[in-house]
């Protein structure tokens, strides 16, 4: 066997400073680098070949493993900088942070006994977990939970295969070749069978990432040689890792159909490579990379509670100094955890039953301190005593024409109050403007920020509110106004989780379960039998996020994006049945809202695209420009925007949805007198 089986090599440390910068820059939301989790799967294969020699190193020299002494040091080096993550998280959590997470007391469980991938793939995502504020701060401990699984299984597993080897003359190379087949061939069959999911969660569909790098080990360990002219394979290794990060998609692909053993490959070509000097080799022995690299499993385990944090602040990450903020306290704390409680652990020369003993009472004590947690509050939360308050009484017979009270004016077409000149609905200050490949149509060049409230209507104004979530909100808004003003609007609101006014095809992201069966339902059947049970004066619809996920209608025409043409014709005309509808139903005045974009929705970092939205704005202006007189575009994004209110934290605190209070002060300053006025014909 040979030293460099066993000793210490500086490029293996840079390479897991490569790896976690990977996973930082997808993290942090930067669009250019949406497969940035590949690097966990080189920290996969890196962690297979790193314990795997140490395994072999030992067997050869002993004959055998002292597997109290490889659980103690294990434990030693993860379980203290792992619980302490868990007990920040929960002090954090008692100082109002991740008050919205569903679940966290699982999660913390789930994290702690190391089976965090299993609690996932049991659970089911929850729509409020698409949203910023809904995101655990331990998503990623999936990870961490796959590694640490195979530390607990694989030295058994290995000594047996060595032990049955050496009985019969083989190399234990071999078994582990077989092994490491066995679970490439079960990745993508895992796929199929169980779904995307689990093809990227589940601990077998993963192993043979590890394997790969345990494979390597055994081969090296075995006195595989590495030639000299090895080293040139290190650099196009590197670089078809950073070029897959950077072009394979984010929520689906390969990674989802059980082909990460095929990236694996790769890692290990790199991890071969890197056996012999050469430039790479020296690049990565640099002793920047080589000090991060020695704290990376730290820069790891924080850096993703400080990341939703910061987001939770109204933080965006996906700017240089956004990433610089979070990366600065992500290496701080660190650093502290490293050389305060990680280190001296690490040191400690306690025997493996007192290691063991201690690591379950933390963590028993761990889990137990989960019951101290503050309920947490829903993302989406539904004021049925508010709605019911404000709701439109049932019409069984006639219906009074809406008109001004007597002795007041008609509303003219400028509806009074304060505008900013040159502020059009089209620009957004804090996204790029409208894609070449959906032309904009003609917009006003002023928005009115504070509507003045016309005189009270002979009877008031009949708003049903129809759309999903982020309509949910705009309702409430507006049944506190009408409550405050009873004499000019009553409100009720038809909404479902999700909604889609497009219901055919296949929702690609952002999809949850049952989104079209309901979304069928509630434009189908809900909203038809309140059109005409309440007789609304206006119906106001308002979709955020699904109308502009990707979509497929059909296998052979693949995934489209609102970019595509016949994705915008489709939603088209969609639309424009769903408004012809409405009208032949006796709907006096249809208004679509243009909805604001979000602006942190990191979940499928496509989504933050402000050109997907900008499609769905003009499909809207389309519509109404050819609907007559009885259509009109309420221009929410671009009042936000102008309002200087489209990154206030305060107003959205998870990029999309609006507080009660929130809503209730854009009812107020606009959107409530604004109905009113269309409603009475301004």
């Amino acid at each position: 066997m040979t030293d460099r089986s066993t000793s210490y090599q500086p490029a293996l440390d840079g390479l897991r400073a490569v790896a976690v910068l990977l996973v930082l820059v997808f993290h942090a939301g930067f669009t250019w680098m949406p497969a940035g989790y590949l690097g966990v799967s080189v920290f996969f294969t890196l962690s297979g070949f790193l314990i795997t020699r140490l395994l072999l190193a030992e067997h050869d020299r002993t004959g055998g493993v002292s597997f109290g002494a490889f659980y103690g040091r294990r434990l030693r080096r993860l379980l203290p900088a792992s619980l302490l993550c868990l007990v920040l998280v929960m002090v954090a959590r008692g100082f109002g942070a991740f008050s919205r997470v569903e679940g966290l007391r699982s999660d913390i469980i789930g994290a702690a006994l190391q089976i965090f991938n299993w609690v996932s793939l049991a659970g089911e995502t929850s729509y409020g977990e698409l949203f910023i504020g809904g995101v655990s701060p331990l998503e990623h401990f999936w990870s961490l939970s796959i590694e640490e699984q195979f530390y607990w299984v694989w030295p058994a597993v290995f000594v047996v295969l060595a032990r049955r080897s050496r009985r019969r003359g083989w190399s234990v190379l071999g078994p582990v070749a077989a092994l490491t087949a066995v679970f490439a061939a079960a990745a993508p069959l895992i796929a199929v069978v169980w779904g995307a999911d689990a093809a990227y969660w589940a601990t077998p569909a993963r192993l043979a990432e590890i394997l790969v790098g345990a494979l390597l080990a055994c081969w090296v360990g075995r006195g595989g040689v590495v030639p000299a002219g090895a080293r040139h394979a290190a650099l196009p290794a590197l670089a078809v890792i950073v070029a897959l990060s950077c072009v394979l998609p984010s929520g689906s692909g390969p990674a989802y159909q059980g082909a990460l053993p095929l990236v694996a490959v790769v890692s290990g070509l790199l991890l071969w490579s890197l056996q012999v000097p050469g430039v790479v080799h020296s690049v990565l022995s640099a002793r920047p990379l080589v000090g991060l690299g020695k704290i990376s499993y730290g820069v790891y385990l924080y850096h993703w509670p400080i990341d939703t944090l910061l987001r939770e602040r109204g933080w965006r990450l996906d700017t240089i100094g956004g990433f610089a903020v979070a990366f600065g306290l992500t290496l701080a704390l660190t650093l502290v955890s490293y050389v305060a409680l990680e280190q001296p652990i690490r040191r400690a020369t306690w025997r493996p039953r007192l290691t063991m003993a201690t690591a379950a009472a933390a963590t028993a004590c761990v889990a137990l301190l989960t019951v101290t947690l503050p309920t947490a509050e829903p993302v989406i939360a539904v004021d049925q005593e508010l709605l019911d308050a404000a709701s439109i009484d049932s019409v069984d017979g006639s219906l009074a024409p809406l008109q001004p009270a007597p002795g007041t004016a008609a509303p003219g077409t400028t509806v009074p109050g304060t505008t900013v000149p040159g502020v059009t609905s089209t620009i957004d200050a804090t996204s790029p403007t409208t894609s070449s490949t959906t032309p904009t149509t003609t917009m006003p060049t002023t928005l009115p920020l504070q509507l003045d409230l016309p005189p009270a209507p002979v009877r008031p104004v009949r708003i049903l509110v129809v759309g999903d979530s982020t309509s949910l909100y705009v309702a409430e808004g507006l049944a506190r106004w009408s409550i405050d003003h009873p004499a000019h609007a009553r409100t009720g609101v038809r909404w479902t989780q999700g909604l889609t006014f497009l219901l055919e095809p296949e929702i690609v992201t952002f999809d949850t379960p049952g989104v079209l069966e309901e979304s069928r339902r509630t434009v189908g059947e809900l909203v038809p039998a309140a059109v005409a049970e309440l007789r609304p004066d206006v119906v106001v619809l308002m979709v955020t996020v699904n109308d502009s996920s990707n979509r497929r209608w059909s296998t052979d025409e693949g995934v489209l994006t609102p970019y595509d043409a016949r994705y915008r014709e489709r939603l088209r005309a969609a639309y424009a049945g769903l408004a012809d509808q409405l009208i032949a139903m006796g709907v006096p005045e249809v208004a679509w809202v243009l909805p604001a974009t979000p602006y942190h929705l990191w979940l499928e970092p496509e989504m933050n695209e402000p050109d997907r939205y900008f499609v769905q704005h003009d499909v809207i202006r389309e519509i109404v420009a050819a609907g007559g007189d009885r259509m009109s575009a309420v221009d929410f994004h671009g009042w936000l925007t102008a309002s200087g209110l489209y990154r206030d934290n305060e107003w959205r605190p998870d990029g999309v949805h609006l507080t009660n209070e929130s809503a209730a002060d854009l009812a107020e300053q606009w959107l409530g007198p604004l109905l009113v006025t269309t409603a009475l014909g301004g």
